[in-house]
Formats: C-alpha cells, sequence, structure tokens
C-alpha cells in the first residue's frame, strides 16, 4: 500500500470495500482476503498514528 495519510473516512471506506466484497465474492476470496488485511494495515498505521501523537501527553501525566 502506497504511503499516505491515514485518516478515519479512509478507514470506513476500505470497510466499506471489504464488506461489499464479501457479499459479492464471500468471505474467502481472495479479493475480500486482499481488502481485509489492507484494512488492517490502515487501522495499524492509525493507532501507531495516534499513539505517537498522545505519547508526549502519557509522559506528561504519568506522575498523575
Amino acid at each position: 500500500m502506497p504511503c499516505r495519510k491515514v485518516t478515519i473516512e479512509k478507514v470506513e471506506e476500505k470497510r466499506k470495500e471489504m464488506i461489499n466484497l464479501a457479499a459479492i465474492y464471500g468471505l474467502t476470496s481472495l479479493l475480500t482476503v486482499q481488502a481485509s488485511q489492507e484494512l488492517d494495515t490502515l487501522l495499524n498505521a492509525l493507532t501507531s498514528k495516534r499513539d505517537s501523537e498522545h505519547y508526549p501527553l502519557q509522559k506528561a501525566y504519568r506522575y498523575f
């Protein structure tokens, strides 16, 4: 997957694509599995982004 800014909207778009592919081709089709893997990649990137944005706050508030 090309490197691009990950947003909740892109995650939602990929989720809808995966659901549509599953409805048409089935849960075990190669297209559905590939879309699922791409969704996982987007979710992981989004989670990493959020963790890195919140890390300074966690560090600052860990003594409270």
